[in-house]
């Protein structure tokens, strides 16, 4: 009996086995690692202009794409991507690098709050000011935090190469990317290292952003203090070809 049970129970492993190979081999069967959506799936379109382009503007193929879309199923859009116009990549960006621990909440309430300090510290300087100063006063937090970061942005850096055994620092022009990441970081590791215990991530921040915007600052030195190491650096130049 026993003998019996153990020869069924291999019939249907190597059943089941063939079933799995057969379906393996067919590509509308296949399924994706971690996906839900099937492959006749669509992304999802987020641009809010691709849906204001008015219908007699669209070519022949974008109107075929919108019909269809109509009968496709639309993938559900990530949870950090939005068609709100309050969007900012900048500042999307720029939680990411402040959040600590993973804690992604933390650090979108302490950026919620960044604006509001400094527009309240702005304004107080505003009403203090005279007629003249006034004038040339930004009071726009957002305006302020855009300009402070690209005032941060170096234009040079410096890269380990190593050639004959040693490694040389060689100045080499930064990427955009690269530039818009060391002035996030410049700007998030001044204000850690320069916080109080009892001061919040957003009082500093509304201290060291205007100071940046106006030219001003340990982030503004740091970035000249690269440019000077790497203009001190300008004689291993060539060995970025070498």
């Amino acid at each position: 009996m026993a003998a019996a049970a153990v020869k069924a129970a291999r019939g249907w492993s190597g059943f089941l086995l063939g079933v799995q190979s057969v379906v393996l081999r067919l590509p509308g069967l296949t399924q994706v690692r971690w996906s839900r959506y099937g492959p006749e799936y669509q992304d999802p379109q987020i641009d809010k202009e691709y849906y204001r382009k008015p219908s007699a503007e669209l070519t022949e193929e974008e109107k075929n794409e919108r019909e269809l879309r109509k009968t496709q199923g639309i993938k559900a859009a990530p949870a950090t991507k939005t068609s709100s116009v309050f969007e900012d990549p900048v500042i999307s960006k720029f939680t990411n690098m402040m959040m600590k621990g993973g804690s992604k909440i933390l650090a979108r309430f302490l950026m919620t709050q960044t604006p509001e300090a400094v527009k309240r510290r702005r304004f107080e300087k505003y009403h203090a000011a005279s007629a003249e100063e006034q004038a040339t006063t930004e009071r726009n937090p957002y305006t302020i935090f855009h300009q402070a970061l690209k005032n941060c942005e170096p234009v040079i850096g410096l890269v380990p190469m190593l050639k004959g055994g040693r490694f040389y620092q060689v100045p080499v022009p930064l990427a955009d990317q690269r530039r818009h990441f060391l002035a996030m970081k410049w700007m998030v590791t001044a204000c850690r290292e320069k916080k109080l215990r009892r001061m919040l991530m957003p009082e500093e921040l509304s201290r060291e952003l205007p100071e940046a915007f106006h030219r001003r600052g340990p982030v503004i030195k740091r970035k000249h203090d690269t440019h000077k190491r790497a203009e001190a650096n300008r004689a291993r130049a060539h060995y970025r070809w070498w």
